[in-house]
């Protein structure tokens, strides 16, 4: 079969992932007894990305106890967006689980047990990080966006913590201030006036709607939301099979951006348990995707319809766009 044009911004995510055999063997053996190297995570980074200045996260956390086992705080010079969500596909707004993060070199904690986001923006220590509680039988899900292609951390284990009460919280925001979509039903307001104008013009020539195969939950956070960072990232569930958007084609963004479908399964990181349909390139390139992937969208690059053509079981979504709020540009 002849090499598809697109075919090289398509890739498994499994090509990022993290094997505790491989840490028993590698220099960070010292790691090997850490519950964070039980869970199955993948990352990917800058050199998968196609030389974007980004990497991410996709892990299942099913274990109790610290993530680090000691070893934070932690810093590192670009900022990080964490967001700790449920594996219900049915109610986005569970985490079922309890949470304990420290932030800054004050090392203030804060404690949640919902799905929530926290802003890490550059140089700001951050750590340790601990599961003290899980109560749904799924466990939890992390993930992590760094707007820079290659991970460098310097760690702070000597740190000690200095007394403040408060400084930080506006960087923990919970999940549900961003829900975009719950249920079906399309919160308009999440929109920035840029999108509705885009929006707008769109219609003007279109009948464009949400299509059968929309996300049945979704939240989006903007660089607004995201204090003033240039990303905007989304997390959903979608089950249902068809068209995501009716009555247009291709979009374009003037950023990279990538699109991530991921399963649910904390017993297989690499389970799907869905077949979808993504169109790439001015050419309407077709391909599919049955399996955890990652789809790489070069700023200028013409990206979709996507076609959700059979859920075994939901799935879940996330996309990372370098933009402080995602605006399209229709092309057909």
């Amino acid at each position: 079969m002849a090499k598809q044009k697109y075919e090289h911004l398509i890739k498994s995510l499994s090509i990022g992932r993290l094997d505790k055999a491989k840490k028993k063997t590698g220099k960070r053996k010292v790691f090997v007894n850490i519950p964070e190297y039980d869970e199955q995570t993948v990352a990917l980074g800058g050199k998968d990305l196609e030389g974007m200045d980004l990497s991410f996260m996709w892990r299942f956390k099913t274990k109790l106890g610290d993530w680090h086992a000691g070893r934070d705080p932690h810093v590192h010079a670009y900022p990080e967006i964490q967001f700790y969500v449920g594996l219900d596909t049915a109610n986005v707004n569970y985490l079922g689980a309890e949470i304990e993060t420290c932030l800054g070199k004050e090392q203030e904690t804060y404690t949640f047990a919902e799905p929530t986001v926290v802003v890490i923006p550059p140089g700001v220590p951050h750590g340790p990080t601990t599961t003290k509680r899980i109560y749904s039988p799924k466990g939890y899900a992390f993930y992590m966006a760094a707007l820079s292609g290659a991970s460098k951390i310097e760690w702070m284990n000597n740190s000690k913590p200095r007394p403040s009460k408060g400084k930080y919280a506006k960087l923990v925001k919970p999940l549900k201030n961003g829900i975009l979509i719950e249920r079906g039903k399309f919160n308009e307001s999440r929109f920035t006036p840029a999108q509705t104008a885009k929006r707008t013009e769109a219609a003007k020539n279109s009948s464009f709607k949400l299509g059968p195969g929309n996300a049945d939950h979704l939240a989006w956070f903007y660089g607004k939301d995201l204090e003033g960072l240039k990303v905007n990232m989304d997390y959903g569930f979608f089950s249902k099979p068809g068209l995501w958007h009716r009555g247009v084609g291709a979009h374009t963004h003037a950023v990279d951006e990538v699109l991530v479908f991921a399963g649910t399964d904390p017993a297989d990181i690499n389970y799907l348990g869905a077949e979808i349909e993504i169109d790439m390139g001015k050419e309407h390139e077709r391909h599919i995707i049955d399996k955890p992937s990652v789809v790489i969208v070069p700023a200028g690059t013409p990206h979709c319809p996507i076609i959700t053509r059979w859920a075994d079981k939901p799935f879940a979504f996330f996309s990372i766009n370098l933009a402080e709020e995602s605006v399209s540009t229709y092309i057909d």
